[in-house]
């Protein structure tokens, strides 16, 4: 069935939360990064610790990071009911037990997140048994090991005191039970990955998180930004915040807004075999750094047979008490999608273009996580999009909500419609998207991330960097790929 104009923006424009005016773009525009030269990503080493560019003592005498490798090679034993299953007696995860479930999933990586957040000086991932992707050095910065995510203005948390555009950069670990994976995958040399579905699956208990700081790009306001953030933890990261990408890198203040924490939990949630869970943080609570990070909601599943404006998600729990600016970037339908993470973008339905409509969900982008080995990248993109060979991996359209090469907007199918849908199903991590795939069990480190990287590297000398890094001007986000408006003037 084809949605009509004003169909399409009904379903996008459902007012399920306080969210941002219309006229809001979904990101704003990437400013170049020098550590992401065409040149790193061939050059990369599979277990290089940072991008090269380090601070001099003169500037810096903290600790760096140091990428956590040393990954067991042989599987944990199998949890015996984990504290997040007994908190909802070992039942299925739904609506109404998804908060206790959440607290206790919380509370089980409470002590390596708190003193990875708040302690930095005593930070010791391997000691704490948690473990990092290889192939990431190209893009990481040296003291946090963070790597660019994505930029966004004001207009999109209107009623929050933010008084600055901000980037957002991720650092992810695995535990030792997922890190296994890893090992599975790369082996001890990482140059050859084993790209099999079992290899790419996850043993049962397998735990990752991921943080995400923000760090506002207004060299004159560095700090005390934006009211959400008041007494939020700084972590300083070594970046080139210059508007054209030609200055130096510099110790640059960020806050720890967010934090991801995802487990592998068939029993709970069999559908897809994973629940997702997004902590923000909420300077009203009380306590710690840590305390003050609070569940925005869960996501065990797509909801694909939620379709309707308005209708209550099955499959998602979202926290009614979460801070106001950490609601604003939900996804379509209300689907957990924290500030970090993309879900809402650019996109043009029919001719008619939508700024900063909600398009995705942690759970449906995770869902693409494939691998076409043959072809060495991933056959379909993280977002509703329509395919088309080259790069971008998607069609674009201008602000007109028409086709345009040059455009800043996805050309997207209607929302609910048969194409739309194909990102909202409930498929295990062994299935894969697309025939000729191999899945990778929900993991877009893996496919997005460290694959395509590791194949700039060992691939022919001639092949096009992995996307989003070529180039010094900007086209895409980082993170997602998604596009970005243009500068004015372009």
């Amino acid at each position: 069935m084809k949605y009509s104009h004003l169909a399409a923006l009904a379903l996008l424009l459902v007012p399920t939360v306080p969210g941002p005016p219309h006229q809001a773009n979904g990101q704003t525009t990437h400013r170049p990064d020098v550590a992401r030269l065409a040149a790193a990503a061939p050059a990369a080493k599979p277990y290089q610790d940072n991008n090269g560019a380090v601070p001099p003592k003169s500037v810096y005498t903290g600790p760096l990071f140091t990428l956590s490798h040393a990954w067991p090679a042989a599987p944990l034993p199998k949890p015996v009911d984990p504290p997040w299953q007994k908190a909802i007696n070992s039942g299925k995860i739904n609506t109404q037990n998804a908060s206790a479930y959440a607290a206790a999933l919380k509370a089980a990586v409470a002590d390596n997140a708190r003193n990875l957040i708040m302690n930095y000086d005593t930070w010791d991932a391997a000691r704490a048994g948690w473990y990092n992707e290889p192939w990431l050095g190209s893009i990481r910065e040296a003291i946090r090991g963070t790597y660019l995510a994505g930029e966004f203005g004001p207009a999109i948390f209107p009623g929050t005191g933010l008084r600055a555009t901000f980037n957002t950069h991720v650092l992810t670990y695995y535990d030792a039970r997922a890190a296994y994976s890893l090992h599975k995958v790369w082996g001890a040399s990482a140059m050859k990955p084993n790209t099999v579905t079992e290899a790419f699956q996850f043993d049962e208990g397998s735990i990752i998180v991921k943080a995400a700081v923000f760090a506002s790009t207004d060299p004159a306001n560095k700090t005390d930004w934006w009211d959400a953030m008041k007494g939020a933890q700084v972590w300083n990261m070594y970046l080139n915040q210059s508007p054209d990408g030609t200055g130096a890198p510099q110790v640059w203040p960020g806050y720890v807004a967010q934090f991801d924490i995802i487990v592998k939990d068939s029993q709970s949630a069999p559908g897809t075999g994973w629940v997702f869970m997004t902590l923000v943080y909420d300077s009203a609570v009380p306590g710690d750094i840590w305390d003050k990070m609070v569940v925005l909601g869960a996501q065990w599943g797509n909801d694909p047979g939620v379709t309707a404006p308005g209708a209550p998600l099955q499959e998602n729990w979202n926290n009614p008490k979460a801070p106001l600016y950490s609601t604003q970037t939900l996804g379509w339908g209300g689907r957990l999608s924290g500030p970090n993470d993309g879900g809402r973008n650019d996109i043009a339905v029919d001719g008619v273009a939508m700024p900063n409509a909600p398009d995705s969900g942690c759970m449906s982008c995770h869902s693409t996580s494939q691998w076409n080995v043959q072809a060495h990248k991933m056959d379909t993109f993280l977002l509703p999009s329509f395919a088309q060979a080259g790069r971008p991996p998607f069609q674009l359209c201008g602000d007109n909500g028409k086709p345009d090469p040059n455009g800043s907007y996805f050309c997207s199918p209607a929302p609910a419609s048969a194409a739309w849908m194909k990102w909202f199903q409930n498929r295990p991590g062994t299935q894969p998207m697309d025939a000729g795939s191999v899945a990778t069990d929900f993991d877009l480190v893996f496919s997005f991330k460290s694959l395509p990287l590791w194949w700039a590297a060992v691939g022919p000398k001639t092949l096009a960097q992995p996307f989003g890094t070529e180039g010094r001007t900007k086209r895409f986000n980082e993170y997602t790929g998604a596009p970005l408006p243009k500068r004015p003037g372009q």
